[in-house]
């Protein structure tokens, strides 16, 4: 049997960025109290998961955790190295990874399949091999044969709020444009993505700040160009959502390789 593959010491993070998804492998240490607008599955390639549920007030350490869109918890990472995997709430892809059809945290959900060895096999190959990882997650994880679709107004706003981030339109205006009132907006935008649309905004200008940096510009720069006032406005903003501070995963003595991928 082959020997598993082991991250080597030193190995940068890497971050993948599909259309609809996206990854991230390395250290990430303890992480604050954080909801997201996403579902996130954890698979420990080093060491375990330690997940804090704060509707629980317990830790539950494990091998790789799901944990559902919204649901606020803590992470203890400090053992190793951790793939963080996410899909997009508008475009569900895998259907265990669907934020408007979650149920609660699950533990070890990918036990005994081969996405965590070919995810180790990934990271230490700095990206490489994208195929056999995509079999591995479409195996573990499912695929929809075709994205579910969306009510066209939830779909118009998704479309309005994408199509100048930095304009901000206000929950009144998005209301308008789908000829609803704003409070049904937020309900049937909810019922259908499974995320309030506040914090689907800001996960989509998390992931264009993540595309302008793999395109080469600065923390700061991508921070303005997707739409947020001030640098510090984007740090408590992605701490919030993702329980550490952008900085200490985007930029530093060790930065990511970031790699966009069909």
């Amino acid at each position: 049997m082959p020997k598993p593959a082991t991250p080597a010491p030193g190995l940068p993070p890497l971050i993948c960025l599909w259309p609809e998804r996206l990854l991230f492998v390395g250290p990430l240490g303890k992480v604050a109290p954080h909801r997201h607008a996403a579902t996130v599955l954890l698979v420990a390639l080093q060491g375990e998961v330690r997940v804090w549920l704060s509707a629980e007030r317990q830790w539950h350490s494990a091998q790789s955790a799901l944990v559902p869109a919204g649901c606020m918890h803590a992470l203890d990472l400090r053992e190793g190295i951790t793939a963080v995997f996410y899909n997009d709430p508008h475009r569900p892809f895998h259907p265990r990874m669907s934020a408007r059809d979650g149920g609660a945290a699950q533990f070890d959900p990918v036990a005994g399949t081969p996405l965590p060895e070919a995810l180790r096999a990934f990271h230490a190959s700095q990206g490489a091999n994208a195929v056999a990882l995509e079999h591995a997650l479409a195996t573990t994880l499912g695929r929809y044969p075709q994205a579910p679709l969306l009510d066209a107004r939830v779909q118009q706003a998704i479309q309005l709020v994408q199509a100048d981030l930095t304009e901000n339109l206000p929950l009144a205006a998005l209301a308008e444009a789908a000829a609803l009132s704003p409070s049904r907006l937020q309900h049937l935008f909810q019922d259908q993505t499974g995320v309030p649309l506040r914090r689907f905004r800001n996960w989509i200008r998390f992931r264009h700040a993540l595309e302008r940096i793999a395109a080469g510009a600065t923390l700061t720069t991508a921070a303005f160009d997707a739409g947020f006032a001030s640098s510090t406005h984007f740090s408590h903003a992605f701490k919030a959502m993702f329980g550490v501070a952008p900085a200490s995963v985007l930029a530093g003595s060790s930065p990511p390789r970031i790699l966009t991928l069909a």
